[in-house]
């Protein structure tokens, strides 16, 4: 799990695409935010262990940010493989 403390530098959205250590998602405000990727980042996928290159175009997810720096992901969750999830929310 993500630790609590970083909470507030999470977001949600769909993954737009993943290329390399790259990550562009969209909010449902229509907002794309891009990250690099760290390289010790948490990636999960419905609870299990997996890569950035398993996460696929309108995949739902919950990306984690570094608190000093927003555009490193540090943690991914994909929260629906399917990608018919609800609408995701953002942060703004």
């Amino acid at each position: 799990m993500i630790d609590a403390k970083q909470c507030a530098n999470t977001h949600e959205g769909k993954v737009v695409s993943v290329t390399g250590n790259k990550l562009v998602s969209m909010c449902s405000k229509g907002h794309e935010h891009s990250h690099t990727v760290a390289a010790d980042a948490k990636v999960t996928c419905g609870g299990e262990v997996c890569k950035t290159s398993d996460l696929k175009a309108g995949t739902d997810i919950r990306v984690t940010t570094k608190k000093d720096d927003k555009n490193v992901a540090i943690g991914i969750e994909a929260t629906d493989k399917t990608a018919t999830a609800a609408a995701a929310t953002c942060c703004g």
